[in-house]
């Protein structure tokens, strides 16, 4: 797309400085900014200062922002957390009548709900008279019935509940659907699965975008693991029950004894002392590094010296630490399910499929073996990492959604 347009963009969460949600609302933001004219509503409590400071610092003119508070109840929010959710739809309404001023004013040629992600509140930007955008969309995914045997108590009554509420709003909340049907609109899905959702609730097709993306091709070199040398196998997430990393530990202790490995865990949560004391018991803590929470560029140069990732998460978007291990160079071993599943193909991982929880031990075991076994595979996936991460470059995400934008307009 070659015409400049103005856009409005409701970015409820918007950081140059963090990651996960805010981080991937500026990171869309920013290269949005320099193909089109922005406007963006944001948070004003958690975000403004940090988007005021890094706009001085880089003199940046090309983006202009508007900020409204969110009411908050944190006491609340820690007896009742869904409690989140009446105060999230207070700030939307504030932005859909400030959006309605500003459109007014700027005459935009695009409304874009970008972030939250979740389904569930979409906004009310939908009832402005122009072509919507929605998306990523994302949080339609349920966790697996037959693999809660891997959640603790907590997670079992957490996920469960979550399953059955999830279920039931993905049915009958009235205004995704309303916001999914506008006219003149666009949807974007996160995750192949998501769009499957979206399809099979809405009647509506979708393109696939994933919420994080990477920043292009870096000067990485492989590792090279000589025979015999212990195979690093790196590890990363909040440390709670959905990332179930007890399925890794349990598929390590089935590795052949002849194998030399070392497992590197990064994060920290209430899960950690739980995952070490299993270790303990599996007799394999002798194996295990942990290493905690650690600053960004600590955890990635951790990452860097490995050999391979492993995912388990039950519950995920696409995950940050999907597209870190492969710019990286980081062939990832991973369950065939969420957002990994799309990113990892045969090019740089091995994906293992969502059977019975034995099989899933097992085939975590087998492929975790056959990388060891074999390094000139390993370091085939390795450079295939390398290759798959140009395809989620934010340069490539902003090209497809001027390709969605441009449809839209015509």
């Amino acid at each position: 797309m070659n015409k400049r347009l103005k856009i409005l963009v409701s970015c409820y969460a918007c950081s140059p400085y963090r990651g996960s949600e805010p981080g991937m609302g500026w990171s869309f933001i920013k290269e949005l900014s320099h193909h089109h004219e922005v406007h963006v509503i944001t948070e004003k409590e958690k975000w403004q200062k940090d988007i005021q400071d890094y706009i001085k610092e880089k003199k940046i003119t090309n983006s202009h922002f508007y900020f409204i508070r969110k009411k908050r109840n944190r006491t609340l929010r820690k007896i009742w957390p869904p409690s989140y959710y009446w105060f999230y739809k207070a700030w939307q309404k504030k932005a859909y009548r400030l959006a309605k001023q500003l459109d007014a004013k700027e005459n935009f040629d695009i409304i874009h709900q970008l972030n939250m992600v979740g389904y569930r509140e979409p906004g009310y930007l939908w009832k402005i008279e122009k072509p919507f955008v929605w998306g990523p969309i994302g949080g339609t995914q349920n966790v697996p019935w037959h693999l809660f045997s891997v959640l603790n108590r907590h997670g079992k009554l957490f996920y469960g509940g979550r399953n059955i509420i999830n279920t039931i709003q993905k049915s009958f909340l009235k205004r995704p659907r309303l916001a999914a049907k506008k006219k003149v609109s666009a949807l974007i899905a996160a995750t192949p699965d998501i769009q499957k959702d979206i399809l099979k609730l809405w009647k509506k097709s979708s393109e696939i975008i994933t919420e994080v993306g990477t920043n292009g091709s870096l000067d990485i070199k492989i590792n090279d693991r000589q025979e015999k040398e212990a195979l690093q196998i790196v590890w990363s997430g909040q440390h709670t029950s959905g990332k179930a990393l007890n399925i890794l530990l349990r598929s390590l202790v089935l590795l052949d004894t002849k194998i030399n490995w070392q497992l590197h865990v990064l994060g920290i949560g209430k899960e950690t002392d739980n995952w070490k004391s299993l270790a303990k018991k599996l007799n394999i803590s002798r194996h295990c590094k942990w290493h905690g929470w650690v600053q960004k560029n600590d955890g990635l140069n951790i990452m860097q010296k490995g050999h391979l990732l492993c995912i388990t998460s039950l519950k995920d978007l696409t995950s940050t630490i999907t597209l870190e291990a492969i710019s990286l160079g980081l062939p990832i071993v991973c369950l065939d399910h969420c957002g990994f599943s799309f990113v990892v193909n045969k090019s740089c991982g091995i994906k293992i499929e969502l059977g019975n929880i034995n099989n899933i031990y097992n085939d975590f075991k087998e492929a975790i073996e056959l990388l060891y076994k074999d390094e000139n595979l390993r370091k085939q996936l390795a450079i295939g990492a390398l290759n798959r991460s140009k395809d989620f470059s934010w340069k490539q995400k902003i090209k497809k959604l001027n390709t969605i934008y441009s449809n839209l307009l015509e």
